[in-house]
């Protein structure tokens, strides 16, 4: 089945990339959250950036197969 996204992909791949997403957003919040904790450099915001873009678009892409799957 196509979603009506746009980008031509099947629901089951675009859960995939959606989890994807949102698992490695996880991971970038969580080891920069502890490399902060820990003193790291300034720069490091930068990674709580990118993982909470990747989470939320990751959560965003979830949605839209799954409203799409519905349809």
């Amino acid at each position: 089945m196509r979603n009506e996204t746009g980008l031509g992909l099947s629901t089951n791949t675009l859960r995939s990339i959606a989890v994807t997403l949102m698992v490695m957003g996880i991971a970038f919040l969580a080891g920069g959250l502890i490399w902060d904790m820990n003193g790291g450099p300034s720069w490091l915001h930068a990674f709580t950036w990118v993982g909470g873009w990747a989470f939320g678009y990751g959560v965003v892409l979830l949605v839209s197969a799954r409203r799409s799957a519905l349809k």
